[in-house]
């Protein structure tokens, strides 16, 4: 794997913090300890969105303790944003004016490992449960069709960004699973939901520059319950519980382990 070792002298004051160059410390008998930056993008499964303790539970936690058994120095920034959609991960990404690009660019230019989970909410955001459920899956086919195609476009600009951004970084990229099992309520729901996000994560497959990590599969095989599925009136929560993220976590590490 690609990760960068910086040689140096541990100074006793970094002016420039968390944004600047990892520094590296030599030992006695020239030991080097090795400093790994790690960048989480994406979306509220990336934030740990539910848990009672998202630095630990979440698999970016999770990640970051494996990468602590690897490395003297880890130093990790989560990014994950509730409600993000990959039209706005790009806009952060490409647009000087937006207010997050001067942060994402000066953290992500010394990027060794990137995870990041997107797509979710490009299909998320158009689901309405107190609509007529079966008038709602009947009309609501074109809205999620240009949401993939819309996707289909942003995720392949997202890789080249971060690539140009961060060359040396290693991207680890989740696909989509479906939150609508067990919805028995919504009869066709589950379906009309593994359709589209089925036709979403082709996107995945086809592209180039990053380790793609196939949680959906894993969602599917398990019979475990993953997903926090709490009902508020007709809205449910889709994210991940402790034990998906223990999956995710555990799918990411098997990537890295190769």
């Amino acid at each position: 794997m690609k990760w960068m070792v910086r040689m140096g002298v541990l100074l006793s004051s970094v002016v420039l913090g968390c944004l600047s160059i990892p520094v590296v410390k030599v030992g006695s008998g020239d030991t080097v300890s090795t400093t790994i930056r790690y960048v989480a993008l994406g979306d509220s499964i990336a934030c740990g969105y539910g848990l009672s303790n998202p630095g630990n539970d979440s698999y970016v936690g999770q990640v970051e303790q494996y990468l602590e058994g690897q490395y003297d120095y880890v130093v990790v920034s989560n990014f994950g944003t509730n409600g993000l959609r990959s039209g706005q991960l790009l806009d952060i990404l490409t647009n000087p004016d937006n207010p997050e690009y001067k942060r994402y660019h000066a953290t992500l230019q010394y990027a060794d490992v990137i995870t990041l989970s997107i797509g979710s909410n490009d299909l998320l955001h158009l689901l309405r449960l107190d609509a007529d459920i079966q008038k709602y899956i009947e009309d609501g086919g074109e809205m999620f069709q240009r949401a993939c195609q819309e996707f289909q476009q942003n995720f392949p600009a997202i890789i080249a960004m971060l690539a140009e951004m961060a060359p040396e970084a290693e991207i680890y990229v989740d696909n989509v699973y479906n939150p609508c099992r067990g919805l028995k309520r919504y009869k066709g729901l589950y379906e009309q939901a593994e359709h589209y996000i089925t036709l979403l994560n082709q996107t995945f497959v086809k592209e180039s520059g990053y380790r793609l990590v196939d949680i959906k599969t894993a969602f599917d095989a398990s019979q475990e319950k993953l997903i926090n599925m709490d009902f508020q009136g007709r809205e449910f929560d889709p994210h991940p519980n402790q034990a998906g993220h223990a999956l995710i976590g555990s799918r990411v590490i098997e990537e890295m382990k190769k």
